[in-house]
């Protein structure tokens, strides 16, 4: 009994210690994107406990992965990298697979900020991969968040709206991990998607994901930094100057936040070019000035390169112009040798405009032409990277083909060796056993009356649409789904309405009520083009049946994490997004 309620009381006191550790990380991760000089002071001292105390191997790897983001928090790119390498590397080890996501994540966003998308996006692929098959939505949210960034950088907007749409959908979904890892704060999910919908120029959107983004309870410190300097740029583009100059005067009074004088230096570059924006050039000057002046010390060459186009632009607007035909030549050198051919396209863009402000039009044209070279390499760097992309997404799925096809073999070769000693005497009991079974059946088949089989092997609709679902991720092909409302429909109406439609449709396409109102098409081998002309086909054929009431249709393009319920979902969002655009009063954002 004394024992008993001496390992009772242990547990007990065990419980807490363990309970506090978990709640202690969980802080820091908040702490490390709104204080990270703070958060890295925290985790220093953590380390240096973990090395005298019996810490768990999750614990030191949970710490491992905070001290990764506070070193990208704090600019620290080349060690972030060496960090997460070593961090896969211990969890391949640990044989805690589920940890390795985060530290993909960490090493793609340290190669984003070196733009080297060449090597984030494979990184970015397997940690998305991982994140879905060992359940990890706290890594997925950060990978989507990531790589609808990187998308959005390189113009690629459809496959970044997917992205983000689904990260802000499924982020309620961090709390439903058993084991808490890392997690970016919410307000930079909706800014990711905020950046989006200003890159494409759609500034009202743009505004009311960035409120929503200040709006969260996690908009803190850097981060509330980041999004009111980033809310002060799309203000000033939707024309809602006042606005624009309250926000970065928030923004400037947060800058104590950055403790890293990498960030701080980047924070007064992106001031700097909003005060260009508004003319003041004075401000702009003396913020890219202290800029440089950190680029430089830390060897930055491409922010170097960009704020030196930057403050070419400022000699322009100080009328110094041979100051500033200087400062661009310096900057297109860079960006040559760095092979930065994004930028070259916009510098000789600038040039361009100069030299046709001036009457210059032969080398105005030529700046042109240098323009759309540099945008032929951008686009082919681009292209080049998306199949370098989609091969390790081949050699992957080759490679675990491969290791279940040898796991296999090993199985098989093992059965033969168990079993040959025991053929010899197992054949003399077979054949006695096939004799007495062919009797039976004959006997059997004499005094039975033939009957027939009236039960289906066809699945369920629903299973079916699932396996459709799975196939079409094994085969890597595209796959759409459409999502119409029938309620405006009579029920007497509703199945001569679906043989039209099934009239309409190719054989392999399937068509079946998903609810009482929804019905669902799928279209395999489909892509969004494909599933948009399947809709002009067959609204006219809708529109008969349901009289003046207008025939909207969703469209979802199935991606890999995709499931039946959330493909469905992002349809409806697709179909309510278009009663957005229809209906101008309604508050409702279809981006959301």
């Amino acid at each position: 009994m004394d024992f008993r309620v001496l390992a009772l009381s242990l547990l007990l006191w065990l419980c807490p210690l363990w309970v506090s550790a978990n709640d202690q990380l969980d802080a820091l991760t908040e702490q490390v994107y709104q204080y990270p000089t703070k958060a890295f002071a925290q985790i220093t001292a953590l380390e240096k406990q973990q090395t005298t105390d019996n810490s768990s191997d999750i614990d030191r790897l949970r710490l491992s992965m905070l001290k990764c983001q506070s070193l990208l928090q704090l600019g620290e790119n080349e060690a972030a990298i060496n960090l997460a390498q070593m961090g896969e590397a211990s969890a391949k080890q640990l044989k805690l697979d589920q940890a390795r996501p985060y530290f993909l994540n960490c090493q793609a966003d340290a190669n984003l900020n070196y733009d080297n998308i060449q090597e984030a996006l494979p990184l970015l692929d397997s940690a998305i991969t991982l994140a879905r098959r060992y359940q990890q939505p706290q890594a997925l949210i950060d990978a989507l968040r990531l790589r609808g960034q990187l998308d959005t950088n390189t113009d690629n907007f459809s496959s970044a709206i997917e992205d983000l749409r689904i990260a802000i959908d499924i982020y309620p979904d961090i709390t439903s991990q058993t084991q808490n890892w890392v997690w970016p704060p919410q307000a930079y999910v909706y800014a990711a998607m905020g950046n989006l919908l200003h890159a494409t120029n759609d500034f009202p959107q743009a505004m009311y994901y960035t409120r929503l983004a200040l709006k969260s309870e996690d908009a803190k410190g850097k981060v509330r930094h980041v999004l009111l300097r980033n809310a002060a740029r799309i203000a000033l583009d939707n024309g809602e100057r006042d606005y624009s100059d309250q926000l970065e005067k928030q923004a400037k009074t947060l800058l104590p936040e950055i403790g890293s004088p990498l960030e701080l230096a980047y924070s007064y570059a992106i001031l700097a070019s909003i005060a260009l924006d508004k003319g003041k050039i004075d401000t702009a000057e003396e913020y890219i000035s202290i800029a440089m002046n950190t680029f430089k010390q830390q060897n930055q060459r491409v922010a170097m390169m960009r704020s030196t186009r930057l403050l070419a632009q400022v000699r322009f607007a100080q009328h110094r112009d041979d100051a500033a035909l200087t400062l661009m030549d310096s900057a297109i050198e860079q960006a040559e040798v760095l092979r930065q051919y994004s930028d070259l396209k916009w510098f000789y863009g600038i040039l361009s405009d100069y030299y046709q402000t001036h009457g210059n039009y032969k080398l105005a044209y030529e700046f042109v032409q240098k323009r759309f070279d540099a945008a032929e390499q951008a686009n082919e760097s681009m292209n080049n990277t998306r199949i370098l992309q989609f091969k390790a997404r081949l050699n992957q799925q080759g490679l675990q083909q491969l290791n279940d096809d040898e796991q296999h073999h090993n199985v098989s070769l093992l059965s033969e060796l168990n079993v040959d000693w025991a053929y010899s005497t197992l054949f003399l009991v077979a054949m006695g056993l096939l004799g007495g079974a062919i009797w039976y059946l004959i006997d059997k088949q004499n005094n039975r009356a033939p009957t027939s089989d009236t039960s289906s092997s066809e699945l369920p609709p629903l299973e079916q649409l699932e396996l459709t679902l799975h196939s079409a991720k094994q085969g890597a092909y595209p796959l759409s789904l459409l999502l119409f409302n029938a309620s405006q429909i009579r029920q007497v109406d509703l199945p001569p309405l679906l043989d039209k439609l099934q009239d309409k449709l190719r054989e392999q396409d399937t068509l079946l009520c998903y609810s009482i109102d929804d019905i669902v098409i799928v279209l395999p081998y489909t892509s969004a083009v494909g599933a948009q002309k399947v809709v002009s086909q067959i609204t006219p054929t809708i529109q008969m049946w349901q009289g003046t009431h207008k025939v909207n249709i969703g469209i979802a393009v199935m991606q890999q994490f995709d499931t039946l319920d959330s493909l469905v979902k992002r349809a409806s969002i697709n179909q309510l997004g278009k009663l957005k655009v229809s209906d101008p009063q309604s508050d409702y954002s279809p981006a959301k």
